[in-house]
């Protein structure tokens, strides 16, 4: 092989192994998400809103207090209940040189009526942490 050659075959072999490797990381990053997403559910039915408020990223802790999450949390479980089935609608995993944040939404049932979740969890290692939730049904006005 021509060393020109050589040089456009290392090239393409080291593109192709950063976008598998990539590939991976985002599916994995995803997949952390969802386990995130199954473990707040839990959290937020069994009334575990401090330990959800302790286990979230710095930036969500930084974004308000504890007693405003907390205020939150029991609001949505006062309004909406306790969540009976969760939807994803959609997701988006951004990788950068900072870090990876996904992104994941859902439709979701709760025990006294429906609403939407949309969550943004910061990827640290294998965890994903919290960093925005926000959530939007039409009881959190209305009841």
């Amino acid at each position: 092989m021509r060393t020109e050659s050589k040089t456009i075959f290392l090239l393409t072999l080291t593109a192709v192994m950063i976008v598998a490797l990539s590939s991976c990381s985002l599916t994995k990053g995803k997949a952390a998400g969802e386990q995130a997403v199954a473990q707040f559910h839990n959290q937020l039915n069994a009334g575990q809103y401090h330990e959800i408020y302790a286990q979230s990223d710095e930036g969500f802790r930084k974004a308000g207090s504890e007693a405003d999450a907390v205020a939150l949390f029991e609001a949505v479980r006062r309004k909406l209940g306790t969540v009976k089935n969760s939807t994803e609608t959609g997701w988006h995993v951004n990788a950068t040189t900072a870090g990876t944040m996904v992104s994941l939404a859902y439709d979701v049932e709760f025990s006294e009526g429906k609403g939407t979740e949309q969550f943004v969890f910061a990827i640290t290692g294998d965890k994903a942490l919290l960093f925005n939730y926000n959530v939007n049904s039409p009881l959190l006005i209305t009841k």
